[in-house]
């Protein structure tokens, strides 16, 4: 079960976590069973309250306008004070002063947070709230004003989305970042719904890689097509993102193909083993288009 930000007894609303009702002591009836321990490996629920705010106010965005990966983008555009609240407190944070787990979680967030003001920045609401921003794809956004602008305050500094990427995150050596990180387009990995945490890391991380590679329309496909003369070839195809960022995945496709194996549905990978020593790797067509609710 994916771990939440949000158990039941909690709430947040606009970034704010609301205060719990009092407990009442109650006593259990002879006989009865001692409540089962949590499993080892499941986090405790994380008290909404002891949070950072830029957690806060981000997992309060992502529940109030995401769903199924998709932005509502011209609910965030009608009012983008909850967002400018999220990159205030993005910017107080001080890198120095997280963990590794830490700093992977917010750097993350960050990312998807700043793609998402840089769409408002280059799009339009035009007419009523049932439209979406004008701007069909990120790559309309020219290339200057993209990836490579350094816009984004964090702390002392200044970053472009292309150096969180390439000079922060994919250092750490932690593959399955590129299922979280989000380009604001449909062949990327679903936005999250929930903002990543240290404590939930590793879960929320598997979590997205596997409903990533279970996606057929960008994450996996897999086939045994007649040959153009004769016979028979086996095609595995995969996203773009394992073809860009190839290194990230291993040393060479046999490694690449070990990744995927980890985390595939079981029918694909029972049907990657059968056919891995006689196996096309080849990759899936990537939609720029943007990941818009309302398209």
């Amino acid at each position: 079960m994916r771990p939440s930000l949000r158990p039941a007894a909690l709430t947040l609303l606009a970034g704010l976590a609301l205060p719990a009702p009092a407990l009442t002591a109650q006593t259990e009836p002879p006989g009865a069973a001692a409540p089962a321990p949590a499993a080892a490996d499941e986090p405790a629920p994380t008290d909404a309250a002891e949070l950072p705010a830029h957690v806060r106010h981000w997992d309060a965005l992502l529940a109030a306008h995401v769903a199924d990966g998709e932005v509502d983008y011209a609910a965030l555009s009608a009012d983008p004070a909850p967002l400018d609240r999220t990159l205030a407190a993005m910017a107080a944070v001080d890198p120095a002063a997280l963990t590794r787990d830490e700093s992977l979680a917010f750097w993350v967030n960050a990312y998807n947070a700043f793609t998402l003001r840089l769409i408002l920045d280059h799009g339009s609401v035009d007419g009523g709230a049932d439209d979406g921003p004008s701007l069909q794809s990120i790559k309309d956004i020219p290339a200057g004003r993209r990836w490579k602008a350094r816009r984004w305050q964090v702390g002392e500094q200044r970053y472009s989305l292309d150096q969180i990427e390439h000079e922060i995150l994919r250092p750490m050596g932690e593959p399955r970042v590129h299922f979280v990180l989000v380009c604001a387009s449909r062949s990327c990995p679903d936005l999250p719904g929930e903002a990543l945490l240290a404590a939930h890391l590793d879960a929320q991380l598997d979590t997205a890689t596997r409903a990533f590679l279970a996606d057929t329309t960008k994450g996996l496909t897999f086939a045994s097509e007649p040959g153009a003369l004769w016979g028979t070839n086996h095609v595995l195809r995969l996203s773009k993102i394992f073809d860009w960022f190839d290194d990230d995945f291993g040393d060479g496709e046999r490694e690449l193909v070990d990744f995927v194996l980890r985390h595939a549905p079981p029918a694909a990978a029972a049907w990657i083993r059968a056919h891995r020593d006689d196996l096309d790797v080849e990759h899936l067509d990537y939609d720029w288009s943007l990941n818009d609710r309302r398209s």
